[in-house]
């Protein structure tokens, strides 16, 4: 086992026993929410940091998944265990249609195109009364349960959460690592390139985005869920700009850096509250900051000191002075 097991092995160790160290429901209930904006980051980082792409509508799925599963429940009495992957189908299809629409352009009009859908999704939630209860939102979800056990608080809900996380870490860690991987990799760096040497760039550009909304469709799911209560908010563009924050905060492109990122905004979100509206100018500048001088995002400050760190031991080992042993057993 190298050290990069070891740190991962380490890391997954810490996550298992946090909420043994919170001390109270608070802020269980943030590692809960910490874990699920992670959930969400990774899903939207396959459009953003492996495809290339920047979608504004990536909450709409997220509250498609939500009132799927909402819906389900409270007005058709199916169980949280049948509502949670149709959440993720039915999210799923809404990305299909919309990325089957938008993904034929590239770039600011790509872009657009996710905004004017995923404006769409909340006007019709925010005015189709009979379904979603229009602006009042549906209330008394039930809570989830699978099988036997049930997910009433907000620990038992984290470690739910966290298996998911590293679910899906796992599936991105697998994919970037897969022929599909490397060519969502090659139609980011170069799409015209990767078409020529065989690349569906169109089918390879669906696939990631259908899969991303159909994480952000489970991920929505569990959030209404917990919260029991969704409201057409969910789909605002103020949870579009926190997901876009947390991934390039983080690190786009990475598994890690979504993570991390998720984290720095729960606990900015939680510490600057008494500041109000003020809350969003801070995290405007962090994301200028991060852009302007960090454009890998936190998780590249590591991967800087890992480099200098290796480059250091390296400069050493070929700098240290060598003996050569003589034929009685001494140095030269």
């Amino acid at each position: 086992m190298n050290a990069k097991h070891i740190s991962l092995a380490g890391g997954v160790l810490l996550l298992g026993i946090l909420p043994f160290l919170a001390g109270n429901a608070y802020l269980e209930h943030l590692l809960v929410l910490w874990m699920l904006y992670a959930l969400l980051a990774l899903s939207l980082n396959i459009i953003i940091g492996y495809l290339g792409e920047l979608s504004f509508g990536h909450a709409a799925f997220v509250g498609v998944g939500a009132y799927t599963s909402a819906i389900l429940s409270t007005q058709l009495g199916l169980p949280p265990l049948i509502g949670l992957p149709l959440a993720g189908l039915v999210a799923a299809l809404f990305g299909l249609v919309i990325g089957y629409a938008a993904l034929r352009v590239v770039g600011p009009q790509f872009a657009i195109l996710t905004l004017g859908f995923g404006s769409i999704l909340y006007t019709v939630t925010n005015h189709w009364v009979d379904v979603t209860r229009g602006p009042m939102g549906i209330s008394n979800i039930p809570p989830l349960s699978l099988g036997p056990v049930t997910f009433t608080d907000a620990r038992e809900t984290y470690y739910l959460v966290l298996g998911l996380v590293l679910v899906v870490a796992f599936l991105c860690h697998a994919l970037v690592n897969s022929r599909t991987g490397r060519a969502f990799i090659a139609v980011r760096e170069n799409a015209p390139l990767a078409a020529s040497l065989g690349v569906n760039v169109f089918h390879t550009k669906l696939l990631g985005f259908v899969v991303a909304t159909a994480i952000a469709g489970v991920g929505g799911a569990i959030y209404a869920h917990y919260i029991k209560v969704i409201t057409p908010d969910i789909m605002g563009v103020h949870n579009v700009a926190a997901l876009i924050i947390v991934v390039v905060v983080g690190g786009r492109g990475t598994i890690v850096g979504p993570i991390l990122g998720a984290l720095v905004y729960i606990g900015l979100l939680e510490s600057l509250r008494v500041a109000g509206p003020l809350r969003m100018v801070v995290f405007a500048a962090l994301l200028t900051g991060t852009v302007v001088f960090l454009p890998g995002g936190l998780v590249s400050l590591w991967q800087r000191w890992r480099g200098n760190h290796k480059a250091e031991n390296n400069a050493t080992a070929t700098t240290a002075p060598t003996t050569l042993p003589n034929a009685e057993g001494g140095a030269k």
